[in-house]
C-alpha cells in the first residue's frame, strides 16, 4: 500500500512539473519530448498568461505554456480573439493535449496541435501553433510575440509561429550572470592578481623588510628599470639596419707630434 502511495505522488509530481501538456509523437519519442518539458518546469509552474495583439490585423491572442487559457474552447494553449465590430470570435491555435516539443542549444520548439480548423485556407486543416523559446538569462519569463502567420490556401502546411524569451532554455555556458565572455572574465582575473601583487607586497616590504619610500614597492629595482629592458628589448627586436665595426684606439704617430726630419737628425748628435 505504501509503494502504491509513493508511485501515485511521483507521477502526481512529474504531472505538476509538466503542466497539463501532452505528447502527441510517437511512444519512443515521448521519454525524451517528457525530460524536455521538465526544463519547462518555472514555466509552467508561474502559469503566466501572455497576452499581446498583432497590430496589421487588430487581432488579440492568450497564450500559456502547458496550461490552458480560459476561454470557451477546451484544452487550448493559444487563443486568437478576432473583434470584428461589436463580436467577438475566438479560435484555438492549437491544444495542450497534442503537444510537440524539440530543443537544440539555447532554444526549444514547444508546438500545439488540434486547434480550430481553417475556413477557406490551408485545405481546412487544424491550426497549429510554433513557440519558439530563446535564450534570455535574464528573466524567467519574458514577453511573447507573433511573428508570422503562415497560411497559403493550396498548402497544408500552415502554422502561426511566436517568439517568448525565458532563462530555463539557456545552456550552462549561456547562463553565467552578467553575460560575461571568456576575455572578460580573463581580464578580470589578471586585474585581481595584479593587485594583489602589488597590495601584499607593499604590506611586506613596510612591516617585513621596513622598507620606506618607493623602495616599499615590490621588486622596485626590476620595475624602475622596466622601461630599459623593454627599449633594449624593442631595439633588439627591431632594429633595421646592421651594426658599424667596432671602434679601435691607435697610437699617436710622429706625424701627429709635430717632428721633421731635420729633429731625427740632431738626435744622432746627442752623446750616448
Amino acid at each position: 500500500m505504501q509503494y502504491v502511495a509513493a508511485l501515485f505522488v511521483a507521477v502526481s509530481l512529474v504531472a505538476r512539473i509538466a503542466g497539463d501538456c501532452v505528447i502527441d509523437t510517437a511512444e519512443e519519442l515521448q521519454d525524451k519530448e517528457k525530460k524536455l518539458l521538465e526544463r519547462l518546469a518555472p514555466l509552467t509552474k508561474k502559469n503566466e498568461l501572455f497576452t499581446f495583439k498583432d497590430d496589421p490585423y487588430q487581432y488579440d491572442y492568450k497564450a500559456r505554456i502547458c496550461n490552458a487559457v480560459k476561454s470557451s474552447k477546451a484544452d487550448a494553449g493559444i487563443i486568437q480573439v478576432d473583434r470584428n465590430g461589436t463580436k467577438v470570435t475566438e479560435h484555438s491555435l492549437g491544444k495542450i493535449s497534442k503537444v510537440n516539443i524539440k530543443a537544440g542549444t539555447n532554444w526549444m520548439m514547444l508546438e500545439y496541435r488540434g486547434g480550430d480548423t481553417y475556413h477557406s485556407h490551408c485545405n481546412g486543416v487544424e491550426r497549429t501553433s510554433v513557440i519558439m523559446i530563446l535564450c534570455d538569462s535574464s528573466t524567467v519569463e519574458g514577453t511573447m510575440n507573433i511573428i508570422e502567420e503562415h497560411k497559403k490556401s493550396n498548402e497544408g502546411d500552415c502554422y502561426y509561429l511566436f517568439e517568448l524569451y525565458s532563462n530555463v532554455v539557456c545552456s550552462a555556458k549561456s547562463s553565467i550572470p552578467g553575460g560575461l565572455s571568456v576575455g572578460s572574465v580573463l581580464v578580470l582575473i589578471f586585474v585581481v592578481v595584479v593587485g594583489c601583487y602589488f597590495l601584499f607586497g607593499f604590506l611586506y616590504q613596510r612591516y617585513v623588510v621596513g622598507a620606506k619610500g618607493m623602495e616599499q614597492i615590490p621588486h622596485f629595482s626590476f620595475w624602475k628599470d622596466f622601461g630599459n629592458l623593454q627599449a633594449d628589448g624593442c631595439e633588439l627586436v627591431c632594429r633595421t639596419q646592421e651594426a658599424g665595426p667596432p671602434r679601435t684606439y691607435k697610437g699617436i704617430g710622429d706625424d701627429q707630434l709635430g717632428l721633421d726630419d731635420d729633429d731625427e737628425r740632431d738626435d744622432h748628435l746627442l752623446p750616448m
